[in-house]
């Protein structure tokens, strides 16, 4: 006769205990599905903050002159495959202008 281990699992009795366990594990989850597609993807992130310095701080007319010259290079950075540079590049030029980077 073989005789199983008898194994004790504390049963969480309080609701907000069981909420506040979910909220942790979704944090963690999601914290770790943000660093995923951080490193995952950098033509994404690149595209991202192109297109944040077009909408909110980037020249909007022809011939403004130098002020476009840096999302331009990091335009051409990321189509041609050194995303890094290119992220570089927009993150500066956010930072330079006064702008918070967004969250990726």
């Amino acid at each position: 006769m073989i005789r199983l281990a008898m194994i004790r699992i504390p049963v969480i009795r309080s609701p907000l205990a069981v909420i506040a366990l979910l909220a942790a594990t979704g944090v963690a989850v999601a914290q770790v599905a943000n660093v995923q597609t951080l490193s995952s993807d950098p033509l994404t992130r690149c595209q991202q903050l192109i297109e944040f310095w077009v909408r909110h701080g980037g020249s909007k007319s022809e011939g403004g002159g130098g002020w476009d010259m840096p999302r331009k290079s990091a335009e051409i950075d990321c189509i041609a495959g050194r995303h890094d540079s290119g992220v570089r590049t927009m993150e500066e030029l956010l930072r330079r202008n006064g702008y918070t980077i967004p969250p990726a």
